[in-house]
């Protein structure tokens, strides 16, 4: 067992002061983590008292700037273990955002809003540590409240490596010896300053290559050009696919812009003109002459003799069509069940004095502006007159006796209430004195006390102002009840308590019998024979020797046959069943469109594949679709991590009045990368993680996670 005080991680130890700290709601995921478990053998106190279950308890870390900073924390149990994932440090980040490793934990506890540091005893027998490690576990048998000294002296100026932000005072001489002086602290950088004592982060390395992105041979890390230089292609850019219709042989780098060669009617006035044909066939593929018109059926404006769409069909307009809700519109046709939100008719404007907060409809009711102004007649500032206060109230009234010649004077009072009635007496008020006097209400000092004066008198009061003559002469002896010599006649120990009492069974054919108990306790058990392994089926918490009736094991594991993991062979259900290992969700967001989302839980290293009604197919965990026509639809999903598969189906109904069969293309219009702390990224690095996003002509935005 290692006992350890967790205050700031200095190397010396020392008394620190109760403090406020911040504690997040959530703590954000690095991608690593550690646990810490509490066994706690016995509850933690605060001025001997037991504390409530319920505070909260973190591990700390200490910033770039050396301020702590929450890596993890759980609630107090006093009778029940508990975890804390410390998180690690990404090392992606510019930022220290976590524990490093073999960094120790600094531990916390917060009791009614105050802040006090921990000492931990860790055990430390394997696989357990006492420091952070990716993945590591640590085990914590006790914690302890630190003392609190508000005394504590130290380099109180941040510009001083020696600074220590729980001290209150500067010692004498000051310990503020070393100033900070920022800079590149690394030797092999281009800009290193010998007079840097802490890295600020500005050390810069020559990456060499070719600086101009005009040329193939472009490095996006290259900071330096070489000597000759390095670029020696200037990027041509074009259509470098041979087949294509606009294959350009000049070009070294594919724009994207390659048209391939397709056959079909070049001449938009006949039915069968195809907008992607390059060249038209031979003989040619015009036959018919266009009819340009609506070709839907369902439209209100239908032309039996158009066959060519021209775009100009009218259809439903689908809307909320109850004026009584804030979405009503008038243009609707059918309604598609958008009236969510009730007209509240009222004042909207919270400049006049008719302001109704829930009104969502502007009525004309505003009438009377408001006069600004503090309204709260509990502030001396209230002025009677405004009717919307500004924020004017600051000074509150306490009202009270302003008059320090009465005994109801109050200090804080700054408004008098006509409470001043007693004129102040000066005289002892201590009933218990002496000279109590019956009149007075001021205490003056003067109060005496009758008593026995002589210091080595048994019977010394120090409180005794006047000696009455009640001295007492010692009595030696044993004064200590917890010796077999204790005299309960003495008065003053005389250090003649030799033997102390051992409570504890003194049979020597019981089962506890203690050589060294000198008392008696009735505390003696009796041997009984039986099983005294935990880990057999037979083990008897009453027997006190093995007599060999240990004989079948105990067989821990999921004993619930529809579990996942049920174990058949099982006796003692150890709490690992396991239900679900994906959890599958999608939500309708508006009349044909749908969210679909999965959450691997536990599941890691898998890869998904949606397919939708063999139309459409997804490796993300979460995107958007829009079906294009009505019809019942099998979704499925499988995740894989190449050695096990799970299989989830649903099926989908689409029924939407309106929705047609024509073929839609869906183009796809931009791609955007954003990095894992949400930071939108113009150029992406190779091999880093980004989340994906595909924004389509329709609308539809597809988000995947993957590396560059």
């Amino acid at each position: 067992m290692k006992s350890f005080v967790l205050s700031f991680c200095f190397l010396s130890s020392f008394f620190v002061t109760a403090q406020e700290l911040d504690w997040p709601v959530v703590i954000p995921s690095t991608g690593a983590n550690h646990t810490i478990l509490f066994t706690l053998a016995q509850q933690i106190t605060l001025n001997d008292t037991p504390i409530d279950d319920g505070a909260l308890i973190g591990a700390f870390y200490l910033n770039v700037d050396g301020a702590l900073v929450c890596g993890g924390f759980t609630n107090y149990q006093s009778f029940t273990n508990s975890t804390i994932a410390a998180i690690g440090d990404d090392s992606t980040t510019e930022v220290k955002n976590g524990f490093e490793d073999n960094e120790s934990f600094v531990l916390y506890i917060q009791i009614n809003g105050i802040d006090y540091p921990l000492s931990a005893d860790y055990n430390l027998d394997a696989p357990f540590t006492d420091t952070y490690s990716v993945n590591g576990l640590s085990k914590i048998t006790n914690l302890t409240i630190v003392e609190v000294s508000e005394d504590l002296e130290g380099c109180t100026d941040p510009l001083y490596l020696e600074y220590n932000p729980l001290a209150s005072a500067d010692t004498e001489p000051s310990s503020c010896l070393t100033e900070i002086i920022l800079g590149c602290t690394n030797e092999s950088s281009v800009n290193f300053n010998p007079l840097a004592n802490e890295d600020d982060g500005s050390c810069e390395f020559i990456v060499e290559g070719c600086t101009n992105d005009t040329f193939l041979e472009f490095n996006i890390e290259a900071n330096t050009d070489t000597d000759p230089t390095s670029c020696l292609t200037e990027i041509i850019l074009g259509c470098t696919s041979e087949s294509a219709f606009n294959f350009n042989p000049t070009a070294n780098l594919d724009d994207g812009s390659c048209i391939e060669e397709t056959l079909g009617c070049t001449n938009s006035a006949y039915a069968e003109f195809n907008p992607a044909a390059t060249n038209d066939t031979e003989p040619s593929s015009c036959i018919t002459e266009a009819t340009f018109g609506c070709t839907v059926e369902s439209a209100l404006n239908f032309d039996p003799t158009a066959n060519v769409n021209d775009g100009s069909c009218v259809l439903a307009v689908e809307g909320c069509l109850n004026d009584a809700f804030v979405e009503f519109n008038p243009s609707a046709t059918v309604d598609d069940g958008s009236c969510l939100i009730v007209v509240i008719a009222g004042c909207t404007d919270p400049d006049y004095v008719e302001f109704f907060e829930p009104a969502n409809t502007d009525n004309g009711t505003c009438s009377v502006f408001v006069n600004g102004g503090c309204t709260d007649p509990n502030y001396l500032q209230y002025n009677p007159a405004a009717n919307n206060d500004d924020g004017s109230c600051l000074d509150l009234t306490v009202e009270g006796c302003i008059d320090e010649n009465y005994l109801e004077y109050n200090s804080e009072a700054n408004l008098d209430d006509g409470s001043c009635a007693s004129i102040s007496f000066s005289g002892c008020t201590d009933v218990l004195a002496d000279n109590y006097n019956l009149l007075a209400n001021l205490d003056d000092g003067s109060c005496d006390y009758l008593g026995c004066t002589d210091p080595v008198a048994f019977n010394y009061d120090e409180i005794a102002t006047i000696d009455n003559g009640s001295c007492e002469s010692v009595l030696l002896g044993c004064t200590n009840p917890e010796y077999l010599e204790y005299n309960p006649e003495a008065n003053t120990n005389d250090n003649s308590c030799l033997n102390i009492i051992v409570l504890g069974c003194t049979d020597l054919l019981a089962f506890n019998y203690s050589v060294l108990a000198n008392v008696d306790d009735g505390s003696c058990i009796e041997n009984i024979g039986g099983c005294m392994d935990t880990l057999y089926e037979s083990y008897n918490p009453l027997a006190t020797f093995d007599d060999g009736s240990c004989l079948e094991l105990i067989i821990e594991g999921c004993t619930d046959s529809t579990a996942f993991n049920y174990n058949g062979l099982a006796v003692l259900d150890d709490g690992s069943c396991t239900y679900n290992l994906l959890y599958v969700t999608y939500e309708n967001i508006g009349v044909a469109t749908y969210e679909f989302d999965v959450d691997l839980l536990e599941l890691l290293d898998f890869t998904v594949l949606w397919n939708i009604g063999d139309i459409f197919y997804s490796n993300a965990e979460s995107f958007i679709y829009s079906f294009e026509s009505n019809g019942t639809y099998t979704v499925s999903l499988t995740a894989t991590n190449g050695s096990f598969l799970i299989f989830d189906e649903f099926t989908i109904v689409v029924d939407i009045p309106g929705l047609t069969l024509d073929e839609v293309s869906d183009q796809l219009l931009s791609t955007e990368y954003i990095d894992l702390l949400g930071r939108r990224v113009l150029h992406p690095l190779r091999g880093h993680v980004y989340i994906r996003f595909d924004n389509y002509e329709s609308g539809t935005i597809i988000r995947s996670k993957e590396r560059y």
